[in-house]
């Protein structure tokens, strides 16, 4: 068995000579390199009472730029994840891990057989990212099927939610989440006739690009308000979802109190296929470019939407 004085983690990766040995390997794409990531939680992996190493056969993404598509990386999509990692002598790999790819491993094969790949490894920030990735797999409870059902309304030949993705997809860089409040309705299914009263907070990050953040979140909210005006009418006259506020606030104003209020709506087509997964709102993520105090504070605010009793980031 692994036992307590084990030196594996979550995040390691496992050599490709061993996923021959477990026979990992005849679950994978014949093309392309390819590892196996350790995703067990560091006390499952020596616990007595655990009998397999739950792993996740990822492949190697090769982008022209050498980076993780923006729209899969900081855990934004909850099903596939681009996730980077450190080679030793410099230079990154980034794997694209999906939870469909998941194995087991049983602990005497694995004790056995397997070997880390000791070439990568994984930063604070990139193994945070893995934490709510695979937290946010069953910490994402849905919005009420009405309101999902509402929002399904198709403006001009679109659904109002591929029109909010519209709206927010040249300003995601900016964006550290976008929240609703449905107030006392929250996972109530109201009736046909009675609207859902909706507020909307668009937060941007306030410390990179500032001014540029802030603009953008005004232009989304604007959009948005313009959105749900079209297809919905003024709040006073609507049957379906009443937009009563939708605002820009910096992310540095949102309070903890704040957070437990609301639900972080994510874009999440559960009815299309994989391909159709370009337009995700940014789930508690740092824009590319920022500093790694910012990305803490904005995983930090994502893993607050899994973990808190009564929370919930959701997706439609």
């Amino acid at each position: 068995m692994v036992d307590r004085g084990t030196s594996w983690r979550q995040g390691d990766l496992l050599a490709s000579e061993a996923l021959a040995r477990l026979r990992l390997n005849e679950a994978l794409e014949p093309e392309g390199e390819c590892f196996a990531v350790v995703i067990s939680h560091d006390c499952d992996i020596p616990h007595p009472h655990e009998p397999y190493i739950e792993v996740i056969l990822a492949k190697v993404v090769d982008r022209a730029d050498g980076t993780p598509d923006p729209q899969l990386s900081h855990a934004k999509n909850p099903r596939k994840l681009h996730l980077v990692y450190d080679r030793l002598g410099g230079g990154s790999i980034v794997l694209e891990l999906q939870h469909a790819k998941r194995q087991l491993v049983h602990k005497e094969a694995f004790r056995e057989h397997a070997t880390r790949f000791a070439d990568a490894s994984l930063s604070e920030m990139s193994k945070r990212t893995l934490k709510q990735w695979l937290a946010a797999r069953y910490g994402r409870p849905a919005f009420p099927n009405a309101f999902e059902s509402r929002l399904g309304k198709r403006i001009r030949g679109k659904e109002v939610k591929r029109r909010i993705a519209g709206i927010l997809k040249p300003h995601a860089e900016h964006l550290v989440g976008l929240f609703f409040d449905l107030g006392e309705q929250r996972g109530v299914e109201v009736p046909d006739g009675e609207p859902y009263a909706l507020s909307i907070t668009v937060a941007y990050d306030a410390e990179n690009g500032a001014s540029a953040a802030r603009e953008a979140a005004e232009r989304v909210a604007q959009g948005l308000q313009e959105l749900f005006t079209e297809a919905y009418g003024l709040p006073e006259d609507a049957d379906e979802i009443a937009l009563d506020a939708c605002e820009a606030v910096p992310d540095t104003h949102m309070t903890l109190a704040d957070i437990r209020r609301v639900d972080q709506w994510r874009l999440e087509y559960l009815s299309l296929c994989d391909d159709e997964q370009e337009n995700f709102l940014p789930d508690g993520a740092a824009p590319a470019r920022g500093k790694a105090r910012t990305q803490a504070r904005h995983l930090f605010i994502g893993s607050l939407l899994t973990r808190l009793p009564g929370l919930h980031h959701s997706p439609i």
